[in-house]
């Protein structure tokens, strides 16, 4: 939630860009109290109700900053008496503001940006430190050809966090599994806008007819190339449109529709959905279904499930049941009853970091153990309830193995009755990767921005061969 506080106080007599003004309290609330910034942008476009420039504006300042932190707070330090970690939290996202715009937007003139930022710090009552804060701006834009990175042959971790703005351990993991070239590739993907997708209800409409229905209201999509059901489109939002508010699609990436296509569940059977979150895959599962049979779909947020149930009302879906509980706490009554689970289990998110930028700086390397813990716990459990003969996918959107694969080897020594499925057998697109092609017959797939397009993503699938366990 983003309030005020002591440093922030603003002085209403000083004005500044509203859409540079919300950016900063949202930079401060993410940096100060922790926030997501997906929900403090959605409080602050409430807040202010910008025109559609200012909107636009105010998301790229806030996502660009958080996306380009590493590389601006080390500009930052290169130039400042001050290092970035021991100004006030109101003044390190002034600056990196205005850095942002500086190394980054072209369109915005130095001088401009170096002005909005000296008044927002008048703004916010810093007036003390606004020679500060233009100095540093002003020097660093006259300069800006001047700064280097450094030396990817004798550095190449620090060149690589700093030029592509990711933290250093993570930068170290996947150098150590994927090589500096490859790694670099990751990066950069992950510092592009992720495109929309949105999937076909195709219990209304076809992809087809969905289409020419988009371009009528002036939206380009082209089919994807890995999911039948898939479009990707040229917007940011779709969710104002006639279409998507009378449940003709939902908003979802590809990678995702891919643990549902997988599972594939038959029309009449009885789904369990472990983690159904707010119901993207739940929904998906019900087209593939024909709407016919029966889906529990478990989760431990209340809000959830609410979203749940108003995506299943809003695309036309009646056989999704939402309730509220742990799948650790699964009933004895429904021990070896489903013929299908999906186990979309909590994780770090580290696949999806080109739409949430601000995780890359969120989780921390002591997190993934953690995660790894629960993810068994909830793999487990779910497992339980899985008739002899029937399918489980794992999936998570991570790229990092204790998540992915250390869970599923852990599993396999634990349940002796699961064994891997043939991944090639059941995905909707041909492999091309040779590393791919090998996985998918040991049963698991990992997808990366920067390979396939869509965001980081693990899938595995399973099959419960004899009856017990």
């Amino acid at each position: 939630m983003i309030r005020g506080n002591d440093e922030m106080r603003k002085n209403p007599h000083q004005r500044t860009s509203p859409a540079r003004d919300g950016a900063l309290r949202v930079l401060i609330a993410v940096d100060k109290e922790g926030a997501y910034a997906n929900l403090a942008l959605q409080n602050i476009r409430a807040d202010l109700k910008l025109g559609a420039d200012d909107l636009a504006l105010l998301t790229e300042l806030v996502y660009g900053t958080l996306r380009m932190r590493g590389t601006i707070d080390w500009v930052i330090d290169c130039f400042s008496s001050t290092p970035v970690s021991k100004m006030s939290h109101a003044v390190r996202n002034i600056v990196r503001l205005g850095v942002y715009q500086l190394l980054f937007l072209d369109r915005i003139p130095p001088w401009a940006a170096c002005n909005e930022a000296v008044e927002q710090a008048k703004r916010w009552r810093l007036a003390g430190l606004a020679g500060f804060v233009n100095g540093l701006l002003r020097s660093i834009a006259r300069k800006r050809e001047e700064i280097s990175h450094p030396d990817p042959d004798v550095d190449p971790l620090s060149h690589i966090s700093v030029k592509y703005s990711h933290p250093a351990w993570l930068v170290e993991r996947w150098l150590n599994r994927y090589g500096k070239e490859e790694t670099i590739a990751l990066c950069r993907a992950n510092n592009k806008p992720a495109p929309l997708v949105i999937r076909c209800n195709t219990l209304k409409i076809t992809p087809q007819e969905l289409q020419q229905q988009l371009e009528r209201e002036n939206v380009i999509a082209r089919f994807s190339m890995l999911v039948p059901e898939g479009l990707v489109t040229n917007l940011s939002s779709l969710a104002e449109l006639r279409l998507f508010q009378e449940g003709y699609f939902a908003v979802q990436d590809e990678s995702s529709m891919i643990a549902s296509l997988v599972l594939n569940p038959a029309p009449g059977s009885f789904v369990i959905d472990a983690c159904s979150g707010p119901g993207g895959k739940t929904t998906h599962m019900a087209q593939i279904m024909q709407n016919r049979g029966r889906i529990l779909a478990l989760d431990v947020h209340s809000h959830r499930l609410e979203l749940v149930a108003k995506a299943c009302k809003r695309m036309g879906v009646s056989i999704v049941e939402p309730k509220l509980m742990d799948v650790r706490e699964l009933p004895f009554q429904l021990q070896e009853k489903a013929d299908y689970i999906l186990v979309d289990v909590p994780c770090s998110g580290l696949g999806v970091i080109r739409r949430r930028p601000d995780l890359r700086w969120r989780v921390k390397p002591e997190d993934l153990p953690q995660h790894a813990r629960q993810q068994l716990e909830i793999l487990k459990s779910a497992s339980r309830c899985l008739a002899a003969g029937g399918i489980l996918v794992y999936s998570t959107c991570t790229t990092e193995p204790e998540e992915n694969t250390g869970v599923i080897r852990q599993f396999l020594e634990e349940c002796k009755d699961f064994q891997p499925e043939d991944l090639s057998l059941r995905l909707p697109f041909p492999l091309v990767w040779e590393e791919d092609k090998v996985t998918a017959r040991s049963g698991f797939l990992q997808l990366f921005p920067h390979r396939h397009g869509t965001d980081g993503f693990f899938v595995a699938c399973l099959r419960k061969t004899i009856k017990g366990g």
